[in-house]
């Protein structure tokens, strides 16, 4: 009986203690809000979003699985803004091809912002729809 009702109170503990994670995290409010993903008319995207947050960023694309694909960013220092003027949002170009300089498949992807100063992560539910492979890069001309 003892037993039983130790394992009920640390089962109580536990929960109480992730109620009160939530609503701390609810109540910092929106790591990003307004992605936008924008085929470029050259060969490429424009991926732009707004944070409330100033912070370090690393910024990047995953793939349906969650695997970055390509790195946009790195300790990208950026200004936290709200204001509804669209020309606000923080933009990265995306030539189509990955890590390696290859063309990423074709397939959804995903933004993914790290916040170092704060050490969240989150990944957008909105996806941009790659639909065909990027074209080859152009080898360099060689002397």
């Amino acid at each position: 009986a003892k037993l039983a009702t130790v394992c009920v109170a640390l089962f109580l503990a536990w929960i109480a203690a992730g109620m009160v994670l939530t609503q701390r995290l609810r109540s910092e409010g929106p790591v990003v809000s307004r992605i936008a993903f924008k085929e470029k008319a050259a060969a490429g995207y424009r991926v732009c979003f707004q944070t409330p947050r100033d912070d370090s960023f690393d910024v990047a694309l995953v793939d349906e699985e969650g695997a970055r694909v390509r790195v946009l960013a790195s300790g990208a220092e950026l200004e936290g803004d709200t204001s509804p003027d669209k020309d606000s949002a923080h933009c990265f170009d995306w030539d189509g091809l990955d890590d390696a300089g290859t063309p990423a498949p074709p397939g959804n992807y995903r933004l993914s912002l790290v916040l170092r100063g704060e050490g969240r992560s989150v990944v957008s539910g909105e996806k941009l729809r790659v639909a065909e492979t990027a074209p080859e890069p152009e080898p360099a001309a060689g002397p």
